[in-house]
């Protein structure tokens, strides 16, 4: 049986939560940029894990992006921004799942991980994350990505 979620509707109903998807985030291999307030969230599905790490949101910063010749004509035209951690930036908290040890995986099955399958990852990783008053982060969030809930 397929799943009908995909990447589309999963970020959807992220932001429907009150996340912000930023741009960096994409479906293969699966990686995730949210934000909500002070709180900045990366998950990374590679090799043979998948890690959730929380950052604040003064961490991230925008690094221009100019053509390779920088003629005045390229600079004059403007240059696109990509936001990206300052450096330097050390996650406030970090959770992993380890496919080796869970799931026998060898190589780099994280990356094949589907949208279905990712987002139930990260709602397990994200009630694993502690906030002020050792409050699980996702405490506060519905816990079902896929259900039709809004924040409240």
């Amino acid at each position: 049986m397929t799943s009908s979620l995909d990447f589309r509707t999963w970020t959807a109903a992220l932001s429907a939560r009150g996340w912000t998807v930023l741009s960096p985030s994409h479906a293969v291999p699966v990686q995730l940029w949210l934000r909500n307030g002070d709180t900045v969230l990366h998950l990374l599905a590679q090799g043979t894990r998948v890690v959730l790490r929380r950052y604040a949101g003064s961490d991230l910063t925008a690094m221009i992006l100019r053509s390779a010749c920088d003629c005045e004509e390229h600079r004059t035209a403007g240059a696109s921004a990509r936001t990206v951690l300052a450096p330097g930036t050390v996650p406030l908290d970090e959770v992993v799942l380890d496919g080796r040890l869970t799931f026998g995986w060898s190589t780099y099955e994280a990356g094949l991980l589907d949208v279905a399958t990712a987002a139930g990852i990260f709602e397990s990783l994200l009630a694993r994350l502690r906030v002020s008053g050792d409050r699980p982060l996702g405490e506060h969030r519905p816990p079902d990505v896929l259900s039709n809930e809004r924040a409240v």
